[in-house]
């Protein structure tokens, strides 16, 4: 279903109807089906890209920002974000990107802060106008000015050590990546009551910058010091962000660790099954609250557990994901609760032919 931001686009096609135009982050990819082929996609979130590419994936890039094309572009629409500092992240590319002169528009919905977007664009534009308003969304437009500072991704780049049960590791952050600036308590609480003995292939499931899979890999190190006598540990580390998934492999490289870093919506492009599968998966899509995006991974995490292998999972304590991890991965408990967060952790085993569910326990 078309997002109201894409419908407020629709609405002023008009003004894209010439010209090289990006749309920066769109939340739907059924925009794009009522739009001209002067009109490419960039993306920074694999579930939209993936639903554009297979549809004409001529017109559509994943990856962290920008690269300065050869021939600028002459508009850019970028969607709302969540985080106001990945909005000054995104213009700031888009000031080297689009021709002086050209023109950046921002459509979001009122809920996403979009009244306020007028003083972001001003950093990077001249004659910032409202176009649009409508079906709870405002559309905005600025004027790029001319010798925009030069972009660089690290420049927004952040560096946080944390420190947990005497494990110090260090974590690579950026604007709307989970956890940028501090380790969030659900995820304190998960790595407090994981497993001891963590060992051969680890999936760190919606990794965001990579928190869970240093503290394991570290933790591996800190407990079996000898090279030579340490079990293998392979670390591996999905998200649908393309921030996240460079940062992820930042905090791999800070903590001197190895592992694959994979770009998925869901678990679609992971490989393979693993011993352990730890996360602390999200419930909100933008600035919706989504839970298909949870309900969606425990379908599909059994295929991907080795059998007796482990599921364990930190989620507020409102969202009981016991129920769909009994049913979809197998025998699950809660290890630890408090007045914010639950931590549950499934053993995964086949059910027996004839039976759909396991029995839940109490």
């Amino acid at each position: 279903m078309m997002s109201p931001e894409s419908q407020v686009i629709l609405r002023n096609k008009e003004y894209f109807a010439q010209g090289n135009v990006v749309i920066v982050n769109p939340t739907d990819a059924e925009v794009f089906y009522d739009l001209g082929e002067n009109i490419t996609g960039f993306h920074q979130f694999y579930d939209v890209y993936e639903q554009a590419y297979s549809a004409d994936f001529a017109r559509h890039e994943f990856n962290t920002h920008i690269v300065t094309p050869k021939v600028l572009y002459d508009a850019a629409i970028v969607y709302m974000p969540k985080v106001k500092t990945h909005l000054g992240m995104l213009l700031a590319n888009l000031s080297n990107v689009v021709k002086t002169g050209g023109q950046i528009f921002i459509v979001g919905h009122n809920k996403s802060g979009i009244k306020s977007c007028a003083k972001h664009l001003e950093k990077v534009c001249d004659t910032v106008n409202k176009v649009d308003s409508a079906k709870h969304c405002g559309l905005f437009v600025g004027t790029v000015k001319a010798n925009p500072k030069a972009f660089n991704l690290d420049d927004f780049l952040t560096t946080k050590t944390y420190e947990l049960n005497e494990i110090k590791w260090e974590v690579a952050g950026m604007p709307s990546v989970f956890s940028q600036d501090a380790l969030d308590l659900g995820t304190h609480l998960l790595l407090q009551h994981l497993p001891q003995n963590i060992k051969n292939d680890v999936l760190d499931f919606a990794c965001g910058a990579g928190v869970i899979a240093a503290f394991v890999g570290v933790r591996h190190l800190h407990t079996f010091p000898d090279p030579n006598n340490r079990p293998n540990l392979h670390l591996v580390l999905s998200d649908i962000h393309a921030l996240s998934l460079y940062c992820a492999q930042k905090t791999l490289h800070l903590n001197n660790l190895q592992g694959d870093v994979v770009a998925s919506n869901g678990l679609s492009n992971v490989e393979g099954k693993f011993s352990h599968i730890i996360t602390n998966p999200p419930f909100h899509k933008g600035i919706n609250t989504d839970y298909s995006i949870a309900h969606s991974f425990l379908v599909q995490a059994r295929e991907h557990l080795i059998e007796q292998g482990h599921l364990t999972l930190v989620a507020n304590s409102f969202l009981n994901y016991a129920v769909d991890m009994e049913e979809h991965v197998g025998p699950c408990q809660k290890l630890i609760s408090d007045n914010k967060f639950a931590v549950y952790q499934a053993v995964g085993i086949r059910p027996k032919a004839g039976h759909n569910k396991y029995k839940q326990r109490k």
